[in-house]
């Protein structure tokens, strides 16, 4: 009688056993699931990343044109993929050096395996060797019908002693609108502005260079064109002032304004119309008001000339590295001239 009654809760114990057992091993199968991977194949990683950007905009393209190698390359390339609006694809051409320079860096070929950057030789017919040759390689038509894609209408051309500001409260997008911005020569004037951090609409250049031809000699690829383009019937060129809000050279711009916040309102909690330039709000922007803020710098001279109205004063300077910080990148500085007395370029 014993043996019997034992052997039906033998067998209930063994189910009971195999379900807990069952269980447990579901729960360890879940938690494993939600934990965080701790080894990660790295390329995968980063695959995956890039895999879920936002599609690409093909009528948008950044350039950056440079056959020298530089170790300012790589830096510059993914702080302007960084900054600009995450649709704009971006192209480097260079020489077999300056190209195995920028490629050297795993973030920017990662970059290019997924499609956001191309990395191409500049074309054995065209040079870059100087002023000279970079306007004949810009106001060449094969350039804009032939090299770059068919799609682009809007191209950011951006040299190495040129930045974006991440800072910054407009993005290159707010000036689409334009058929050529870039830094102005004359901040009073209707029209032109320094190419080496520009915007150029597409199809107006090409429409321009079908009928007319820049002589050799003439004057730089960025003042004939967008000369021509303030002529242009269609062309809706931005004057001075616009083109102070996209960057800033040699002319300063109007300064940032920071207003308080109106009676018994918070200022956080202040809508744009009622703050100061773009929306500053008293307590949090105080550090912007009174000083100049543009989109971006072009300093031109592979970031050897400084121009007096820009950087002239030890505030300006202080400021620019408060707003812009990574200009820094740009500039041949060294510590040690600014350190007074006989202290030497080395440390300890």
């Amino acid at each position: 009688m014993h043996t019997r009654h034992c052997r039906p809760i033998a067998r209930r114990l063994r189910l009971w056993l195999s379900s807990l057992t069952l269980i447990a091993l579901l729960i360890a199968l879940l938690h494993i699931l939600h934990q965080p991977a701790k080894h990660v194949d790295q390329h995968h990683h980063e695959q995956h990343h890039l895999h879920h950007r936002p599609p690409l905009n093909a009528s948008k393209l950044a350039l950056l044109i440079e056959n020298r190698p530089s170790p300012l390359l790589a830096p510059l390339m993914l702080h302007f993929i960084a900054t600009l609006p995450p649709d704009w694809p971006f192209l480097f051409l260079g020489s077999h050096a300056s190209l195995a320079a920028i490629s050297a860096s795993r973030a920017v070929r990662a970059h290019a395996s997924s499609g956001k950057l191309g990395l191409a030789r500049i074309p054995a017919n065209m040079s870059t060797a100087g002023p000279e040759m970079i306007s004949r390689f810009l106001t060449s038509l094969w350039v804009y019908e032939a090299l770059l894609p068919a799609s682009v209408e809007w191209l950011l051309l951006f040299q190495t002693d040129s930045v974006v500001c991440a800072n910054a409260r407009l993005s290159v997008d707010d000036f689409l609108g334009y058929d050529w911005v870039g830094a102005p020569w004359n901040p009073r004037g209707q029209w032109g502005g320094n190419g080496g951090l520009s915007l150029r609409r597409v199809s107006t250049i090409v429409d321009v260079l079908r009928n007319q031809v820049r002589p050799r000699g003439g004057e730089p690829e960025d003042v004939w064109l967008s000369e021509r383009l303030a002529a242009h019937p269609s062309a809706n060129v931005a004057n001075g002032s616009v083109s102070l809000l996209f960057a800033g050279e040699v002319n300063p711009g109007e300064p940032e304004r920071v207003l308080p916040p109106p009676m018994g309102a918070a200022g956080a909690n202040r809508s744009s119309d009622g703050g100061g330039s773009h929306g500053l709000v008293g307590g949090i922007d105080d550090w912007r008001d009174g000083f100049y803020e543009p989109m971006g710098y072009h300093t031109g001279g592979s970031g050897a000339f400084l121009h007096s109205g820009i950087w002239g004063t030890p505030e300006l300077r202080e400021h620019i590295w408060k707003y812009c910080p990574e200009i820094k990148m740009t500039l041949a500085m060294d510590a040690a001239r600014y350190v007074p007395g006989k202290c030497g370029a080395r440390w300890t």
